[in-house]
């Protein structure tokens, strides 16, 4: 089970804690509330992502406008 902790951006830290349940049901909630962590994480990248689309479609606007002239 560590080497999938790691692979899902689980610390050592993270990993000790998980350890450290005391069974199954615990063990669940500790990772879906980890995945809802790393889904937020996923949105506000997405939302750059979405900011740098659009500054890059008014430059490309800006510099094809430019070029017909």
């Amino acid at each position: 089970m560590h080497e999938e902790l790691l692979d899902a951006g689980c610390s050592a830290a993270c990993q000790a804690e998980y350890d450290a349940l005391p069974n199954d049901e615990a063990r669940l909630c500790y990772l879906q509330r980890h995945r809802r962590h790393l889904v937020a994480g996923l949105h506000r990248q997405q939302e750059k992502l979405a900011c740098l689309d659009y500054m890059i479609y008014e430059l490309e606007k800006n510099v094809k406008g430019r070029d017909a002239k």
